[in-house]
Parts: C-alpha cells; sequence; structure tokens
C-alpha cells in the first residue's frame, strides 16, 4: 500500500513566511540608508549653498587705506588707528563686508554711487563727493577727494561695527573736519581735525554698530575735506542663517540614525 505524498507546499509557503521578516528588516535597512543618503546630501547642499553665498565676493585684497602713498597721517585720532582698520579690512577680506571708498565723484556733487564695489551702496547722504586736488588740496588716494559745506549726516545700512576716514591738507579756505558718530545705544563719539594736518579718524565700540555720522566744517571755514572713507559691517544676516541651517540638518540626520 502506497503511502500519500505528502502536501510539501504548506511547508514551502511556511519557509517563504520565515523569509518575509528578514525580507522586509532589509528593506527597511535600505530605506533608512536612502534616507541618511539623502539627508546628508541635504545637509552638504545646504552647507554648500551658505559657503557660496558668504564668498561669492572674496577678492585676494579688499582695498588698501592711502594706496597713492602721497599722504603721510601726522595724527591719529580716535578709538580706531589707521593701521588696526587696515589689518581688519585685510583679514576681512570680503568687498560686500569691508574695504574703502575713495570719494571719487565730481565738484559739487557726487555720492558714495560714483564709487565703485559692493559697498558703495551702503551708505548714502553726501552731497560733495568729489573734488579735483590742487597743490593746497591733496588726496588721499585716487583722483579726487570729499568734502563737506554747510554740514550733512551720512546714513549708513544696519551693522557697520568700524569707520574712519582721512582729513586731507586745508588751503586758506578750508577748516577743520568735525565729525560725530552715532552707535546703537544712542551714544555718540566726535573727533575734531588738526589744521594743517593730515589727520585719521578712526571709530568703533565694542558691541555697537554705527546708525549714523554727522560731518561739519568748522572756524566759520567754506569746506572740510576728506578721502578715503572705511568701512567693515558684520556678515549678512542671510549668510549666517544658511550656515544655521546646514548645521541643524546635520545634527538631526545624527539623531535619526
Amino acid at each position: 500500500m502506497k503511502t500519500p505524498k505528502q502536501n510539501t507546499k504548506p511547508g514551502l509557503i511556511s519557509a517563504f513566511k520565515k523569509q518575509i521578516p528578514s525580507s522586509q528588516a532589509q528593506q527597511t535597512k535600505l530605506m533608512k540608508n536612502s534616507y541618511l543618503i539623502r539627508s546628508s546630501a541635504f545637509s552638504v547642499a545646504l552647507l554648500a549653498v551658505s559657503f557660496i553665498a558668504s564668498n561669492s565676493a572674496r577678492a585676494a585684497v579688499v582695498a588698501m587705506i592711502d594706496v597713492g602713498g602721497n599722504v603721510d597721517i601726522t595724527d591719529e585720532l580716535g578709538t580706531l588707528s589707521k593701521l588696526d582698520m587696515q589689518t581688519l579690512i585685510t583679514t576681512t577680506n570680503d568687498l560686500t563686508m569691508a574695504g574703502v571708498l575713495d570719494a571719487e565723484g565730481s565738484f559739487g556733487s557726487g555720492d558714495f554711487s560714483n564709487d565703485t564695489g559692493a559697498l558703495s551702496d551702503k551708505i548714502t547722504g553726501t552731497t560733495r563727493y568729489g573734488r579735483t586736488p590742487t597743490a593746497a588740496h591733496v588726496t588721499a588716494s585716487g583722483d579726487q577727494f570729499g568734502y563737506v559745506s554747510i554740514g550733512e549726516t551720512w546714513t549708513p545700512d544696519a551693522g557697520l561695527t568700524h569707520f574712519g576716514l582721512i582729513t586731507t591738507p586745508v588751503g586758506t579756505s578750508d577748516g577743520r573736519l568735525f565729525v560725530t558718530v552715532t552707535y546703537s545705544d544712542a551714544t555718540t563719539e566726535s573727533l575734531e581735525g588738526v589744521l594743517t594736518q593730515t589727520n585719521w579718524m578712526g571709530f568703533h565700540q565694542a558691541g555697537q554698530t554705527i546708525t549714523s555720522i554727522a560731518l561739519s566744517e568748522g572756524g566759520g571755514a567754506i569746506f572740510a575735506n576728506y578721502d578715503d572713507v572705511s568701512l567693515v559691517f558684520v556678515p549678512e544676516p542671510s549668510s549666517t542663517a544658511l550656515l544655521g541651517l546646514g548645521g541643524l540638518a546635520l545634527v538631526l540626520r545624527r539623531k535619526r540614525s
């Protein structure tokens, strides 16, 4: 008598079922690895975008104060020296944040926008931003310099931390330059140029930004001269935010892993 054939299908099905959990685990692992790869790529992309944004205006050398070398600073005034400002500018090395505006323009008119570079649109308010040099009126650098008549107030963009300029030698009709800056805590700092001397005026208060700059001529004079306006701003908020997003994405990825 023949022994009935055993039904092997249930055994096969059971064996197959036993493989399902292993397969699901592998699929879950693959999905997790795929997520981690995508998350890592996203984090790297954010960091790359923030790096590009913060370094898009890099230059080998941003600018030099007194490029022409034809003006020797006789007296340095204020809390920030010319050398310290120069070091800060060249170390910052980013045209969107630091540099020197050369006071180019035209006699009786002109503005910072007459200069070239990213900083030229970060400060407004000049009315006489260009004057042709003579034997009695020399530039600190470039072809022209600025002058003040009846006073004016400059308004920088938010985030100006360091400010300076050079007062150039004056003629018989010119006077000392008076500069007063207002800081973000509403305090002020004032400097007065020395007549017949070339002065560097530098302004900075730790933890404060400069919100306005008032200039005037003293002693009943018609003009007061200046050149090489130096500016340093804090980093743009957008670049800082992108760096923060990139770092946050990396932290989240590590926690999920």
